[in-house]
């Protein structure tokens, strides 16, 4: 069936709890024929690359200046606390808090460990650092947005939504692909009449989807 895909902006997913009545469902039924693409919570990003405003370095920004040391590693820690704090106030069932619990542990320790390597092999002088440093930021701007998502289904699955999560981060996925392969290979077996697709919000999807 034909399909809407609908942007979800950070500040506007940080009130998920107040928004899924009305912009999931309608009159307490599921509304399909549409895909969300969203946002990490609001804050997430800047916490993860640098704050738009004031400049204050995330991980990111901290990273690229660590000059060797581990500075960054007090700004992936206030990352994930503020994660932790985003899905206890909009999850209520405990089985769906720890899913996401488990969820961040395991990409902010991924994180934490690829940073650790790169910086290592990077400290031998034939590889340069500044090389990986794209790659570094989508990677951490893929965290924020694959959390954001996850807690947006599990959120709805609870209200009764089929909703499935389509990370098109890349997350320990050795393929190479593009992003047009990507899309096609994520969202090839979901029917957007009966599934409602949560998509990691890269801004190119929403051209592809």
């Amino acid at each position: 069936m034909a399909h809407t895909v609908e942007k979800i902006g950070g500040t506007s997913m940080s009130r998920l709890d107040e928004l899924r009545d009305t912009l999931f469902l309608r009159d307490g039924a599921v509304r399909y024929g549409r895909v969300f693409v969203v946002s990490a919570f609001g804050g997430i990003t800047d916490l993860l690359l640098e704050h738009k405003k004031t400049g204050e370095p995330g991980v990111y920004a901290a990273f690229a200046n660590a000059c060797g040391n581990h500075g960054w590693h007090a700004a992936l820690a206030r990352v994930e606390a503020a994660m932790t704090e985003a899905q206890e106030r909009l999850l209520t069932h405990p089985a769906d808090r720890d899913r996401a619990q488990g969820f961040v542990r395991d990409r902010i320790d991924g994180a934490r460990n690829c940073l650790i390597d790169l910086q290592r092999l990077c400290s031998y002088g034939h590889f340069r650092l500044a090389e990986h440093m794209l790659h570094i930021r989508e990677l951490l701007s893929g965290l924020g947005e694959a959390h954001a998502a996850l807690v947006a289904v599990l959120l709805l699955q609870r209200a009764g939504v089929n909703a499935r999560l389509v990370d098109l981060t890349g997350w320990r996925d050795g393929r190479d692909l593009t992003l047009d392969e990507r899309l096609t290979t994520a969202m090839e077996d979901v029917d957007p009449a009966t599934e409602m697709a949560v998509v990691t919000g890269y801004a190119q999807c929403r051209e592809g989807l």
